[in-house]
């Protein structure tokens, strides 16, 4: 074998022992005839030396060596000695003294230095190879190693099977745009990459497979942001015979595993409502926090003061469906105009036309101008404002008084440092709405069309869908979304409704679904399941800000990979063989 043991083993037990090591020059220093490197692979770092007087040759060749060239030493273990043990380090108390050393490869002087944070991420990707080496990553990688572990582990207790799906599919699109897969063999027809397995787990269900579970590659064709890649890994899962409830609970124990085996010096028990997580309703989150994925580990929860506007002499309050209030107390920190003037930019670009604000006690700010006094005692009698205190207001549609407002309150939660890295606070989010309306007034699945109404909602489906509220449900961490689920539309009849409401024509409905409508007529159990993304748990566990940083190879913000150079131009003749034609603009 080339080594004896790793670079992170040795311990002062070890004092004395003849040992091989292979790795990578880290740090290199030349002391007065003796050579230090510091000798590194993954599972840490040793520090050995080269001293003349024990081998002139190890010396000789030491003198050549550079970073980041790997090699092989061999020699005895050795105390650092009194006062020079460096407690930061796991082999801090050891070093080897070196007899025989053997270069395995040289390598040029790499791009960046791999010690230090390199701010150019296109450049660490495009050598993603030498960056994989930082301590960061490494860690990184082992993280998501022992997360997908504990995940494997858990679902085998609780009598999941883990099965795999296929990844040429049929093209059904469900929202995100698809990357599709030309056939050579059906000349004009494609395949398509599966953006979830969501219609295969499903049929799983009914094939009899009761529990499923998959660590699952899918595939969008959208714009990139900090938590989105072309391809990404999900946790998916599927239950028969399960209630909304089930679903939750099996998902949330993962959980209490993930957390305690893999970040138990994360705060998180102290949210927790009776034993389990927080629930609320969608309703309740947006009236409250004005999102869907709340951060709850601050407060600055919002105000309905709705019923106290209609004479309130403010002509926009007066006029509005819904009002809301954000008080900011001024013992959280001082606000200047600018920083107004900021949040007021932040709630435009989140659909609000402005951001209403008063300081209480001072005639500043619109809504102190305009409304009457009834109204201002009114207020804070109900927001328990104080002298000084901010107040920021939502107002219109209910969505669009309460989500501008949640941007607001995110941000102000990152000003005054009120999210508390050491902290996590997870959270369910459930009876979303079944649908929600588009930019051309039409309607659309709030999640997917298979998502189970309310039983009481039904009725509404075709006289007022937008009033149905769904079995489905959101696992939140932090103000991220982690993932999310339903309980399914089992029955065909109410399936092939539901694409009746969605607008699709009985053709469209067969040539996309008439698979799955097929499958449900020979016994759909009652089912329900839930998807959590895996890149962004790991994110999350990592305190890493985007999942590019817990991939191994991720493509960059322009959904490219610098590092293999893809996407690519293709050869004349592999396009002919496909059945594809270039038409250039």
């Amino acid at each position: 074998m080339f080594r004896t043991h790793t670079c992170g083993e040795l311990r002062a037990r070890s004092v004395g022992k003849q040992v091989t090591l292979c790795g990578w020059v880290g740090n290199r220093r030349d002391h007065g005839g003796l050579i230090f490197v510091d000798l590194r692979d993954r599972y840490g770092l040793t520090q050995v030396i080269f001293d003349p007087r024990l081998s002139a040759e190890s010396h000789r060749v030491a003198e050549q060596i550079r970073p980041e060239w790997v090699i092989q030493v061999s020699g005895k273990v050795r105390d650092r000695g009194e006062g020079l043990h460096n407690p930061n380090l796991q082999t801090g108390d050891i070093e080897v003294e070196v007899r025989e050393l053997k270069i395995l490869n040289k390598a040029k002087t790499p791009p960046f230095e791999l010690d230090k944070e390199i701010k150019n991420e296109d450049l660490r990707l495009e050598y993603r190879y030498i960056d994989l080496r930082r301590e960061r990553m490494q860690r990184n990688l082992a993280l998501r190693h022992k997360i997908c572990l504990v995940m494997r582990d858990y679902f085998d207790k609780q009598n999941f099977l883990e099965v795999e799906t296929p990844i040429m599919v049929k093209g059904t699109p469900e929202g995100s745009r698809e990357y599709l897969v030309p056939s050579r063999l059906h000349p004009g027809k494609f395949y398509v990459l599966p953006q979830s397995p969501q219609q295969l787990k499903q049929l799983l269900m009914v094939g009899g497979t009761d529990r499923y579970f998959q660590i699952a590659r899918c595939f969008r064709d959208e714009d990139q942001r900090g938590d989105r890649q072309p391809e990404f890994t999900q946790l998916d899962l599927e239950m028969s015979f399960v209630e909304q409830n089930d679903v939750m609970d099996t998902v949330e124990g993962m959980f209490y595993e993930l957390t305690n085996q893999c970040v138990p010096e994360k705060n998180w028990k102290k949210y927790l409502k009776d034993g389990t997580f927080l629930r609320l309703t969608w309703r309740q989150v947006m009236e409250r926090y004005g999102s869907d994925k709340p951060d709850l580990r601050f407060g600055m929860a919002f105000t309905d003061i709705t019923d106290i506007c209609k004479e309130c002499g403010f002509g926009i309050f007066e006029k509005a469906e819904y009002v809301t209030a954000l008080p900011v107390s001024k013992k959280l920190g001082e606000l200047s105009r600018k920083d107004i003037d900021d949040l007021t930019d932040l709630a435009r670009q989140h659909g609000a036309g402005g951001l209403a604000w008063m300081r209480v006690g001072e005639d500043s700010g619109p809504v102190a101008k305009n409304a009457n006094k009834e109204f201002i005692d009114a207020l804070l009698k109900k927001t328990k404002a104080a002298s000084g205190d901010l107040i920021f207001f939502g107002a219109g549609e209910f969505i669009k008084a309460v989500e501008p407002l949640g941007a607001v309150r995110s941000s102000l939660g990152d000003k005054f440092g009120l999210k508390d890295n050491k902290e996590f606070s997870y959270l369910w989010v459930y009876d979303f709405p079944l649908f929600e309306r588009k930019d051309d007034g039409s309607i659309q699945a709030s999640h997917h069309p298979f998502t189970s109404p309310h039983l009481e909602d039904v009725k509404y489906l075709k006289s007022d869908p937008l009033k149905v509220r769904s079995y489905a449900y959101d696992v939140v961490l932090n103000g991220v979304e982690l993932g999310g689920g339903s309980i399914r539309i089992h029955d065909p009849e109410l399936q092939h409704t539901m694409f009746e409401v969605l607008g699709l024509t009985e053709e469209e409905t067969q040539r996309r679904f008439g698979h799955i409508l097929h499958a449900f007529q020979y016994g759909c159990p009652p089912h329900g399941g839930c998807a959590m993304g895996l890149d962004r748990v790991v994110m999350m566990f990592a305190d890493e800000p985007n999942i590019r940083e817990v991939i191994a190879f991720p493509k960059n913000q322009s959904a490219q990979d610098l590092m293999l150079g893809a996407p690519a131009a293709m050869p004349e003749k592999e396009l002919k063989e496909q059945n594809i034609e270039i038409i250039k603009n």
